[in-house]
């Protein structure tokens, strides 16, 4: 079964830092790559939120902290436990934590001045679901009154990068899914709306 990859950008805050003395002075990136519990921002007529616990099981030995989502901007590594490239995730009750020793880089260097201006405060994350599970996500179709339909994703496969971003696009797989869902829906509502008006019929027979 393919299983594509879903791309979800979050609000958070980030703090660029200089942790050690002299020689050992190195600059850390630190912030939540996502946060449990959320709203995210407007996907186009749907919003999402992680439940804590969504990353019990997934798996996460090989992420990469880039810059929008560039596999040739690499910044840093989570197999690389210490120094320059290194990152660090941590799984915490407010989401999923990062600490990262960026690579002494060109383009490095000009996100870190962006991010210390506020220009760059924009984070998301690139992961994918086992939509064989039928507990990994769940809809509530919105009535009219909230203004959009909302998906909760309870469990994530797998997660392959975190990205510093400035303003992206949501990947059409995150709209793909979203129309799927809907269509399912509302030709579940019709099947039931015809149910009802054979059952009425037949009351008349």
């Amino acid at each position: 079964m393919v299983v594509n990859k879903e791309i979800i950008k979050i609000n958070t805050t980030f703090e660029v830092r200089e942790l050690g003395q002299g020689e050992e002075k190195q600059i850390h990136l630190q912030g939540y790559a996502l946060t449990f519990d959320s709203l995210s921002e407007d996907l186009g007529y749907f919003r999402e939120i992680i439940r804590k616990g969504a990353l019990d099981e997934c798996i996460m030995d090989n992420i990469v902290l880039n810059i929008n989502h560039d596999m040739d901007k690499p910044l840093s590594r989570n197999n690389k436990t210490s120094g320059l490239g290194s990152l660090t995730l941590t799984v915490d009750d407010k989401g999923l934590f990062f600490d990262a020793i960026p690579t002494e880089t060109s383009y490095s260097r000009d996100l870190i001045s962006n991010m210390s201006a506020g220009i760059i405060d924009k984070c998301s994350f690139a992961f994918r679901l086992d939509y064989s599970d039928k507990e990994a996500q769940s809809w509530d179709w919105d009535s009219g009154n909230r203004g959009y339909d909302l998906r909760t994703i309870n469990k994530i496969k797998e997660i392959f990068d975190v990205s510093i971003v400035t303003n992206p696009a949501y990947e059409s797989t995150s709209c793909t899914t979203y129309k799927r869902a809907k269509e399912n829906y509302d030709n579940s509502i019709e099947l039931e709306k015809r149910k009802e008006i054979l059952r009425l019929e037949l009351e008349l027979i």
